[in-house]
């Protein structure tokens, strides 16, 4: 008699409850799809829940959270075949709820195995996830993330973690090749390429396979749909792993990828510094990474160039960048003042040129607001006398302009 494969077992497991769950669902059928339906929802649910093992517990409110996330998310699709981007305010803030209590699950250690069943039935929850991830419609990601999530947090905490990995790159492989023979069928459901490549790289990146990891994500970056923040937190996973020289591997390859994108760079500049913490060596990786990174990366790289004490490079990326020192506070050009303030001469000189060329009282009001900094910077320099003969001869240069003679009265700058 032919034993029952682990796939079956596991479809009837989770077949079992899903239909537990969704009986539990029927009421709130009607229910317009906000936060009150999710809270609701997950109660009705778990109050049901059988008397299960710690680990099955959680599998099982695995399952109870994405069958409130399809339900969240299909009726509008079912119906109107519209996206997240047409989300009504409610439903938008129902699909945040359920996604922060998905992330917060897979982000809680799995507890111990200790059945068979247990681990054919997380497998089984893969297969779902991995399924429901790669057909998610375009404009979220939501599921993509859980799949990097259930990996990291309870996949790769198993002993069998190796082979595992090796099997889902041939599963996604052949999810590939399944969706490239049914492009041309217009009534099969939408493949999202996009997050399927993201998925294949994160595998790689567990499996310690870099370049290729790297190579999934370019070709990710390459189509229309792409954005840095659904690509796994490759940075944050090895920082908190304390992988240097990996970190610093994918700070400097990443950098093609990043600066095509509007993305928050910020925590990329962090990273950066903590490898320079553990790797002195690696700065001039640094700096050549964050200069390659401009303009979209100005903002990190004056940081780094304040904080690393080079005032000089600063100072000529802002002349050379055309910037303005009306948009910085006065705190932020501290460090310039007490180091070297001689360097910030030419900063305001130009901001005024630039501001006076305007010909109009906002212009000259915003001039004679730089002439007030630069008079106390000519203080500071003890160069009192070439300050006072710059200010006449302005005033004087510029005697017709009534307005601007007005604002120069103001600011006390003449008598």
């Amino acid at each position: 008699m032919n034993q029952p494969s682990n796939e079956s077992v596991a479809d009837s497991i989770l077949d079992r409850w899903r239909r537990q769950i969704e009986q539990q669902l029927i009421p709130l059928e009607q229910e317009i799809r906000n936060v009150t339906y999710t809270e609701q929802a997950l109660e009705q649910c778990l109050r049901i829940m059988p008397n299960l093992t710690p680990v099955a517990a959680q599998l099982y409110r695995l399952l109870v959270e994405l069958t409130i996330y399809s339900r969240v998310m299909q009726p509008l699709h079912r119906t109107t075949g519209s996206t997240t981007l047409s989300l009504g305010y409610h439903t938008r803030l129902a699909a945040t709820e359920v996604q922060n209590r998905l992330q917060h699950l897979l982000s809680a250690p799995l507890a111990p195995l200790e059945q068979a069943e247990e681990r054919v039935v997380l497998g089984g929850l893969l297969k779902e996830l991995r399924q429901s991830m790669l057909y998610e419609v375009r404009d979220t990601h939501v599921l993509l993330t859980c799949y990097y999530l259930l990996w990291r947090g309870w996949l790769m905490s198993l002993p069998q973690a190796v082979p595992l990995l090796e099997r889902e790159l041939k599963l996604l492989e052949r999810a590939f090749a399944q969706a490239d023979q049914q492009k041309d069928n217009r009534q099969a459901p939408r493949f999202a390429y996009n997050s399927g490549m993201l998925a294949r790289s994160y595998i790689y990146f567990l499996s310690n396979e870099d370049e290729q990891a790297l190579d999934w994500i370019r070709q990710a970056a390459e189509r229309h749909d792409f954005y840095p923040e659904r690509m796994p937190d490759l940075m944050g996973e090895l920082a908190a792993a304390e992988q240097w020289e990996r970190l610093s591997w994918w700070l400097e390859q990443l950098v093609p990828v990043l600066r095509r994108q509007y993305s928050d760079l910020q925590h990329y500049g962090d990273y950066w510094e903590l490898v320079i913490q553990q790797l002195p060596d690696r700065e001039s990786q640094m700096w050549q990474a964050l200069g390659r990174m401009l303009p979209l990366g100005g903002r990190i790289y004056e940081e780094r160039l304040l904080a690393y004490g080079k005032y000089r490079e600063w100072m000529d990326y802002q002349l050379s960048a055309g910037k303005d020192p009306a948009n910085y506070k006065v705190t932020e050009l501290k460090p310039l003042e007490s180091n070297a303030p001689e360097l910030l001469l030419p900063f305001y000189h130009q901001a005024v040129e630039r501001h006076m060329s305007h010909k109009n009282r906002d212009g000259y009001k915003a001039a004679v607001k730089l002439l007030k900094r630069l008079s106390k910077l000519y203080a500071k320099l003890k160069q009192d006398e070439v300050w006072r003969e710059y200010i006449e001869q302005f005033a004087a240069q510029h005697s017709r302009l009534r307005a601007l003679q007005e604002e120069l009265r103001k600011g006390k700058l003449i008598p």
